[in-house]
């Protein structure tokens, strides 16, 4: 069970990145047609939410692969997985308090979606399934602990 759940959310995680990605394109073909009518539009790097979806795919496909090995293995590149790709949504969450105290705003006036700046309802599922798939890697952990087997 824990191997499904763990392939859907690395699914949907993917699809949102390629959403991502998608929408990165259009936007740097509207950077491209400003260019051409004289406008000179610059962007510095990707931004804190294209990032953050790359990191939390990245760490996902560890726990997918891990999900895949046995004993010791298996719980190592879970255990790296989860808790890198939770710790991403954490530093996630964090940006937007950090840009508004920089900007001495209240973080009402920030463009969020439930304080995950640039985030949409998909990144919020992919968290809280995370946050599922650590509960029940804990359960399966303390069931190996007390019984011995898997």
């Amino acid at each position: 069970m824990i191997k499904r759940i763990t392939l859907i959310v690395f699914l949907a995680a993917s699809c949102n990145l390629a959403w991502q990605f998608y929408r990165m394109h259009r936007e740097s073909v509207a950077r491209q047609r400003a260019y051409e009518q004289g406008l000179s539009v610059c962007k510095l790097g990707p931004s804190r939410d294209e990032i953050s979806r790359i990191y939390v795919e990245l760490f996902l496909l560890l726990t997918v692969i891990g999900s895949k090995l046995r004993r010791l293995k298996n719980r190592l590149l879970t255990v790296i997985g989860l808790s890198g790709a939770t710790i991403i949504y954490m530093l996630w969450w964090q940006y937007v308090f950090s840009v508004a105290s920089n900007a001495e705003v209240s973080v009402q006036s920030l463009p969020h979606f439930v304080y995950l700046w640039g985030g949409n309802a998909l990144d919020l599922g992919i968290a809280s399934s995370i946050v599922a798939l650590v509960m029940l890697n804990i359960r399966d952990a303390a069931y190996f602990l007390v019984y011995g087997t898997d």
